[in-house]
This record gives C-alpha cells, sequence and structure tokens, in this order.
C-alpha cells in the first residue's frame, strides 16, 4: 500500500502545491423555505447522522475522507479515520 501511495504521489508532483478548498459535513437535511424562515439562534436543525457516525471531508462536492472532531487546544479539528474509495 505504501509503494502504491508513494507512486501516486510521484504522478501528481506537479500539483501537490496548488491549493484545494476541503470542507467538513457534519450531515445534511432539506427544510422547506417557510421553515428556514423560521429559525432563530435557539433553534436547533435534525440531521440524518447520528452522532456516533462521525463527518464527511470533501473536496468539489465529494467525499474523500471520513473523520471525527476532536479539541486541539480551544479549537476543533478532525481526525481521519477513513479515505473514501470511489467505486469504478
Amino acid at each position: 500500500m505504501k509503494n502504491e501511495n508513494e507512486e501516486t504521489i510521484n504522478s501528481w508532483h506537479r500539483f501537490l502545491d496548488l491549493p484545494l478548498e476541503l470542507s467538513v459535513e457534519l450531515g445534511r437535511t432539506r427544510l422547506k423555505i417557510r421553515d428556514i424562515l423560521n429559525l432563530a439562534p435557539s433553534s436547533i436543525i435534525k440531521l440524518t447522522r447520528s452522532t456516533g457516525e462521525g463527518v464527511d471531508i470533501r473536496a468539489d462536492n465529494k467525499s474523500l475522507l471520513r473523520g471525527e472532531i476532536v479539541v486541539l487546544e480551544d479549537r476543533a479539528g478532525v481526525r481521519v479515520t477513513e479515505i473514501v474509495k470511489e467505486d469504478n
């Protein structure tokens, strides 16, 4: 696996320093516009994912990794727990 990763990295060497924006997705839901307009600072939005399922790390609207929320000093972070394999 390590040799395979090294080969992949070497084949992409010209692109390795390009910035790529990542997003961390805790879950998704659908709301009616009426419900969105009724949201207030104390509102709770119920998500489809349970608390133990972790988060998806996405780029270009595709899941790349999965992880879990961690606290680093006074900031939140994500510990990568899984690399998402794309089905061919």
